[in-house]
């Protein structure tokens, strides 16, 4: 005798509908953003013993100030201009220092509309502003004394809407990140072939 096949299949079906309902409850996986790198941009090569990076901007580490959260650090990301960007090519005893004097990347909450029409709106919640700044010194290295320099500084900002999530909240911070860096990108260009001309080879 066979045995009836009726709480098998309801066995499978509800395997089934437990299975959906698992796959509707996993999280999305993290967003990955690559590094925003400049060397495709070309490299200044100075006369200059060697090439060396630092930092005078030191992060908060607290509200308003958001870069220590922001996935693509806006510090580093200054930082690899000049090391992407940058490089020697001529005489001993001098060197070319690249400064990051700041990269600060801001939260303000925005004011809203009250009453019945704005809450069946979906308002702007968050604004970002990101401001980044850095300079270029070609020093002697016995003296230490700046024989030329060059400096540029650029600023923008992007705002989200009410109840986004963090993933796109990201994806808002990244994309400030390469707008401002684009824009920085070409005035510290302008400013190295103005001010730096008879030190490039």
């Amino acid at each position: 005798n066979r045995l009836p096949r009726a709480p098998r299949r309801q066995s499978l079906a509800g395997g089934i509908a437990a299975a959906g309902r698992a796959a509707c409850t996993q999280t999305p996986p993290a967003p990955v953003f690559p590094a925003i790198t400049f060397s495709h941009k070309g490299v200044f090569r100075l006369a200059v013993e060697r090439v060396e990076l630092r930092s005078t901007y030191a992060p908060p580490m607290r509200r308003p100030n958001i870069e220590h959260e922001v996935p693509v650090s806006p510090v580093e990301t200054v930082r690899r201009w000049g090391s992407d960007r940058l490089a020697a090519n001529g005489d001993t005893g001098s060197a070319a220092v690249f400064i990051v004097r700041e990269a600060a990347m801001t939260e303000t909450e925005l004011r809203k509309e009250t009453g019945l029409r704005a809450s069946m709106t979906n308002q702007q919640d968050m604004r970002y502003d990101l401001a980044l700044a850095a300079t270029i010194e070609l020093r002697d290295s016995r003296s230490g004394a700046v024989v030329a320099s060059c400096d540029a500084r650029a600023a923008g900002s992007r705002s989200v809407a009410e109840g986004i999530a963090l993933a796109a909240r990201e994806r808002a911070w990244y994309a400030l990140t390469e707008q401002v860096m684009e824009t920085r990108d070409a005035e510290l260009e302008r400013q190295v072939r103005a001010h730096l001309a008879p030190f490039l080879r």
